[in-house]
């Protein structure tokens, strides 16, 4: 395993992972990963060290959910999977759109058609974490039982043993969050497949039923996991299993599934991160700070940071695997070669993830994060003299002026749970629990958030439901605009952003009343997701994998999409 900041182990023995090949929901190996096998043992024989489990291991954090952060539309350049809902949302533009997906979103296309392709792309890749996770689990327990059977040839101790299938549980419960909040119904698979028989193609599941599995892995996850900071450890920690759990309980909870009783699970679990938080001081905010030196700047390129629960990791200057990301590329438009300054040789500038004027208008103008150099810049300053104006605003938590006059990957780490969300997370489950209703908890985790960028608390007086729920809403859009958060918030509450007129502020409103931007780009229509109950908000169920059902069995197709 890995010593602190080391990166994971990226040679792995792919022959065990792609004998998941032989089931339609895990697709093949042949891009699975780019590293060479290190071994082409059939399964049977693979499990035979300690570094054949750390090897299987690693490959947990390089494949269905973190492995979406590279995964593209269709080749180099387009928008990445965790782009697609906000895309969808009409809150982001693809500016190139040169994609069937991005164009049917604009113009409301929502056809099998336009959307197949990224459903199989998702579908295919959170299925390869599952197998991933099977497989670990699977094969943990095989080597820790020979060890049972042959006391002079341990291998692993017990507690490595439960630590190894704790890290599998909660990635197979990550995976199959994903699928189920994207596809609703979806088959569940708990063991890995050796042999190619009928026996693997498994219909669908009750989504309840999945998120019951959900919280069983994750509860299992939760009480063995250490209680350390992701960073400086990196591998799953109690807080991700805990946070993890908590996004869950918020989804179960609201559309399309709706079981309230889970908004109590969900601030519970949130709470105890918190409580380990102010006790140990393990987890927190990054202080305000200002400028480029504001909390916001440090979470761009710091890994140290305590916000950080969980983070997609890289590292380019490792020689052997360079592993750094493109999102950089993506965070400044075309325009930019004509400065003159960026190598247009190397790569491709293009902004695949435009925020909308409603975003970029609705802080209030005391919010750093609405400031110049926060989330967003429209000024670029080349060697402390020369300053150039962008048309559109550019990603400034993903701009890397390094890795942009290089021409190169950049190095710093893509953010996916920040100690932000686990604080709106306890206020809004607080705020819908029937069983134990907390204004004043909720009011006291929003204000942390809302203190931090600047803002003035929400005062006692302030305790309508809904208005603290587009208060904590519109804190999650104004929070997380690039981290991508804002899709399964519309799916869960079927609520949408306006604007309201007064800085700083959003009004909330049923999709079908609400005006949505960029239908097509530039141009508003009204309820443009009305219609979305059971179509645009869940993808289709790729055709691929519908025909490769045997006769006599059939996955069901998402209504809507027939």
């Amino acid at each position: 395993m890995k010593n602190n900041s080391q990166m994971k182990i990226y040679k792995l023995y792919l022959s065990v992972f792609c004998m998941a090949a032989i089931s339609l929901l895990m697709s093949s190996c042949e891009d699975f990963l780019k590293e060479d096998p290190k071994s082409t043992r059939p399964y049977d024989e693979f499990w035979q060290s300690k570094a054949d489990v750390e090897s299987a291991v690693n490959g947990l954090y390089l494949v269905g959910v973190p492995k979406l952060y590279d995964t593209d539309v269709d080749g180099d350049w387009t928008p990445t999977a965790p782009m697609w809902g906000g895309i969808m949302s009409g809150l982001f533009v693809d500016k190139r759109k040169d994609r069937t997906f991005t164009s049917a979103s604009e113009n409301c296309n929502f056809n099998i058609a336009s959307f197949d392709g990224i459903a199989l792309k998702l579908w295919r890749e959170l299925y390869k974490g599952v197998s991933q996770a099977n497989f670990v689990i699977a094969g943990v327990d095989k080597v820790y039982n020979d060890t049972v059977l042959n006391k002079d040839n341990k291998i692993l101790t017990e507690k490595e043993r439960d630590n190894f299938i704790a890290q599998a549980k909660f990635f197979r419960a990550y995976n199959y969050f994903h699928l189920v909040k994207e596809f609703n119904y979806v088959p569940y698979v708990d063991k890995p497949y050796t042999t190619a028989d009928n026996s693997m193609y498994k219909l669908q599941s009750n989504p309840s039923e999945v998120y019951e599995k959900i919280e069983a892995d994750l509860l299992d996850a939760i009480a063995v996991l250490p209680e350390k900071a992701f960073y400086g450890y990196g591998y799953a920690t109690k807080a991700m299993a805990r946070t993890v759990l908590a996004q869950a309980y918020l989804q179960w909870a609201g559309n399309p599934v709706n079981n309230a009783t889970k908004y109590t699970l969900a601030a519970a679990q949130a709470d105890s991160v918190i409580s380990v938080a102010e006790k140990s001081g393990i987890y927190g905010l990054e202080p305000k700070g200002e400028g480029l030196n504001s909390a916001f700047n440090v979470i761009k390129t710091s890994k140290t940071s305590k916000e950080i629960i969980y983070a997609k990791e890289y590292d380019h200057t490792d020689r052997n695997y360079n592993m750094g990301h493109n999102y950089a590329f993506r965070s400044i438009e075309t325009e930019a070669y004509q400065w003159g300054i960026f190598p247009s040789h190397k790569d491709v500038l293009y902004n695949a993830y435009l925020p909308d004027s409603l975003l970029l208008n609705s802080y209030d103008t005391s919010d750093i994060r609405g400031q110049e150099k926060q989330f967003f810049f429209s000024t670029y300053v080349h060697n402390q003299k020369d300053t150039f104006s962008l048309n559109n605003a550019g990603n400034w938590l993903w701009f890397d002026e390094d890795a942009l006059l290089g021409g190169r990957p950049s190095n710093n780490n893509l953010p996916i749970i920040r100690y932000s969300e686990v604080l709106l997370i306890a206020a809004e489950g607080h705020l819908l629990s029937k069983e134990q209703k907390t204004t004043n908890k909720t009011r006291e985790y929003l204000n942390k958030v809302r203190n931090r960028a600047g803002l003035d608390s929400i005062q006692e007086s302030v305790s309508s439901t809904d208005t603290l729920r587009a208060l904590i809403l519109t804190e999650r859009f104004h929070e997380f605009p690039l981290e991508f958060k804002i899709w399964d918030d519309i799916r869960r509450t079927r609520l949408y952003p306006q604007a309201t007129g007064v800085k700083g502020t959003l009004d909330w409103k049923p999709l079908s009343e609400a005006f949505i931007p960029n239908k097509p780009e530039g141009k508003s229509k009204q309820g443009a997701l009305g219609d979305w109950e059971n179509h645009m908000l869940l993808l289709p169920i790729p055709g691929k994998e519908m025909d490769a059902y045997p006769k006599g069995t059939k996955l069901v197709q998402n209504p809507g999409w027939n």
